[in-house]
């Protein structure tokens, strides 16, 4: 039945851009002539130590994107973004980078039919997505990474309801940034199908409310997960006070630690000394199970106390209290974050400290160089064996060139 419903839709979306170019053949050309180029030219280098490794693994990547988007043709547009990626250097080999940056070759990431209509549009194909439950990564954040992820999917958006988004999309396959093997990702099944709906709300001023839920259905009907995030941030001067709630369930993990569940509050702002500015964040999460983040690497950028490198992993854990602050230090073109954690829990890596730096350097026009350090320290570990009261640090380094 999921099937048939698929293909119906495709059906009818490929008849009724048939049918608008059998009546307006003669402007397709101008659609394409229109279109714009995008791009980017990036390099990558990061070395880690990930959890005590004797020695320190180190890569050096180079590639980027190249994308094309249709103009407006009748309300519908087109679109295609392909991606490459090449591993100039790989030293030690400890698979730390296996699922990041270690990959080389080519993917056709998005290739999507697009139709609008008044205050609705649907986008059908091989696309990136970001909301908090399935989300591609994001740059600047610790998803980021030379390649992006990808979904298949089919996304209905409609902003009828004044000040108000709703985003309902079906998900059928994923693309990760790599295979795991030294190769780029590629689109497979994305488990038996996914079902999400977003909504999004800014009719109270400076009051800006998402609710989203995702439902994953396993190819074990055991193991299926669904998710259900809410968060609030309302705007007060140059302040933004946060609010989120996160609750999983993964029935591939048992009875016992299917449930997850995650509170944080969050604030921001200026601190009235030039353009000094800074972050607070506590998350806590309450269930005896890991809290599941949804689909795609930007999810691990969800938590509010997420660390710039090493992500959401740390504070998504069962049991587990986290605190983290930062401070935000603008010189001439510069924009330095430096930043700490700390993180408490009862099992697993145990209690979790972190300090770290980043600068954001825009050095010449669509020219950026960002470059990331971040010491990560462990106590009371209890598992896995091996890798107790054991450091890490990982040090980045991004050069890019937008067109």
């Amino acid at each position: 039945m999921k099937n048939i419903t698929k293909l119906s839709f495709v059906t009818a979306l490929s008849m009724a851009s048939f049918t608008t170019c059998l009546s307006a053949n003669e402007t397709l050309a101008d659609a394409f002539t229109n279109g714009k180029i995008k791009g980017e030219i990036k390099s990558v280098y990061s070395s880690s130590n990930f959890l005590g490794n004797s020695k320190t693994d180190n890569i050096s990547t180079i590639g980027g994107s190249l994308g094309f988007i249709t103009a407006d043709f009748y309300g519908f547009s087109a679109g295609a973004t392909f991606q490459a990626s090449h591993v100039i250097d790989d030293r030690n080999k400890n698979n730390v980078f296996s699922s990041d940056l270690n990959a080389s070759g080519g993917v056709l990431s998005e290739a999507y039919l697009d139709y609008k209509l008044s205050n609705t549009s649907v986008k059908a194909g091989r696309q990136y997505i970001y909301t908090p439950l399935v989300s591609t990564a994001i740059d600047g954040k610790s998803s980021e990474s030379l390649l992006k992820d990808s979904f298949e999917a089919y996304l209905l958006t409609n902003s009828d309801i004044p000040n108000t988004t709703i985003v309902a999309g079906y998900v059928d396959k994923y693309q990760a940034k790599t295979d795991g093997n030294t190769d780029i990702g590629k689109f497979n099944d994305f488990e038996d199908g996914a079902y999400t709906l977003y909504v999004k709300n800014n009719s109270v001023e400076n009051l800006e409310l998402q609710a989203q839920y995702l439902d994953v259905n396993a190819t074990n009907s055991n193991n299926d997960r669904n998710n259900i995030y809410l968060q609030a941030d309302y705007k007060i001067g140059t302040h933004t006070i946060s609010a989120q709630y996160l609750s999983s369930k993964d029935e591939s993990k048992g009875s016992t630690l299917e449930d997850g569940e995650l509170y944080g509050i969050k604030a921001q702002g200026a601190l009235g000394i030039g353009k000094l500015g800074y972050l607070v964040a506590f998350n806590s999460s309450t269930k005896d199970g890991d809290v599941n983040l949804g689909a795609g690497a930007g999810t691990t950028d969800t938590a509010f106390t997420a660390m710039p490198v090493n992500g959401g992993g740390v504070p998504t854990r069962a049991n587990t209290d986290t605190l983290v602050g930062g401070l935000i230090v603008p010189v001439y073109d510069i924009t330095t974050i430096a930043y700490a954690g700390y993180s408490w829990s009862n099992g697993g890596l145990g209690d979790v400290s972190a300090v770290g730096a980043m600068a954001i350097y825009p050095f010449y026009e669509n020219f950026l160089l960002k470059v990331n350090y971040e010491h990560v320290e462990t106590e009371h570990t209890i598992i896995p064996a091996g890798i107790e009261e054991k450091n890490t640090d990982v040090a980045r380094v991004y050069l890019s060139y937008k067109f």
